[in-house]
C-alpha cells in the first residue's frame, strides 16, 4: 500500500463517517418537533458540528483497520498454521458479541438492546463478509466477521457505559459502515491474491 493509495483509503473513510453521521443525525431531528422550526443557520451549524464528529469517528475507525493489520501481521508470526488464527478469532468474535449482551442486560438501555444490538452487528457483519467472499474467496468469512464485530465494538466502547441507546447507535452505526468499507477496499487496494486469505495478504 503506497501513500497515494493511503491518503485515498483515508480521506474517503472520513467522508463516509461525516455522511453518514449527518444524514442519520438530521433524520433523527426531523421527527423532533422542536428542532424542526429552528432557523436555517442554526440547521447549517449543527449539520457542519455532526459532519465533523462523524470526520472523527471515520479517523478512529481508520486507526482501528490498521491496528487490526497490525494484530494480523503479529498473530501470524505465532500462529505457524494460519487455521489456529481464524479459529481465535472466530472465537472472539462470539465472545464479543456474548460480552455486548453483558454489557446491555440490566441496564438502562431499552430491554431488547442485549439481543438486537449483537444480531445487527452480526447479521450485518455476515452480510459484508458474503460480499466479501463473492469477490476474494472462502478465507475472508471469519476474518471479515472478526474485523466488524471485535474493532467496531473495541472503538464503542466509551458509548457503551453511557447506557444510552441513540449515544450508542450515534457513534456504533457510522464506525460500523466505516470499517465494512475499507474491509471491502482492502483486496481492491493490495490488487488481486488469488488462493490467500484477502486480510492476510495484506501482512505481505
Amino acid at each position: 500500500m503506497n501513500l497515494r493509495k493511503w491518503m485515498k483509503l483515508f480521506g474517503t473513510t472520513i467522508l463516509i463517517g461525516a455522511i453518514v453521521t449527518v444524514v442519520g443525525s438530521v433524520c433523527i431531528q426531523l421527527f423532533n418537533p422542536e428542532f424542526r422550526d429552528v432557523a436555517a443557520g442554526e440547521w447549517l451549524s449543527y449539520i457542519l458540528m455532526t459532519a465533523l464528529f462523524g470526520m472523527t469517528f471515520g479517523a478512529f475507525s481508520h486507526m482501528g483497520f490498521f491496528a487490526y493489520l497490525m494484530l494480523n501481521y503479529i498473530a501470524r508470526t505465532i500462529f505457524k498454521r494460519p487455521y489456529y488464527w481464524v479459529a481465535v478469532q472466530g472465537f472472539l468474535a462470539v465472545f464479543v458479541l456474548i460480552e455486548i449482551a453483558y454489557w446491555t442486560y440490566g441496564t438502562n438501555f431499552p430491554d431488547y438492546t442485549y439481543w438486537a444490538i449483537p444480531l445487527a452487528m452480526l447479521a450485518g457483519s455476515v452480510l459484508v463478509a458474503w460480499l466479501k467472499v463473492s469477490q476474494t474467496s472462502a478465507g475472508a468469512w471469519i476474518p471479515t466477521v472478526f474485523f466488524l464485530v471485535a474493532i467496531s465494538t473495541m472503538e464503542s466502547i466509551p458509548v457503551f457505559k453511557t447506557a444510552d441507546i441513540s449515544s450508542l447507535l450515534y457513534q456504533l452505526i457510522p464506525l460500523f459502515i466505516c470499517n465494512a468499507y475499507q474491509i471491502i477496499q482492502l483486496h481492491r487496494i493490495l490488487g488481486p491474491a488469488p488462493s490467500v486469505n484477502p486480510i492476510a495478504a495484506a501482512t505481505k
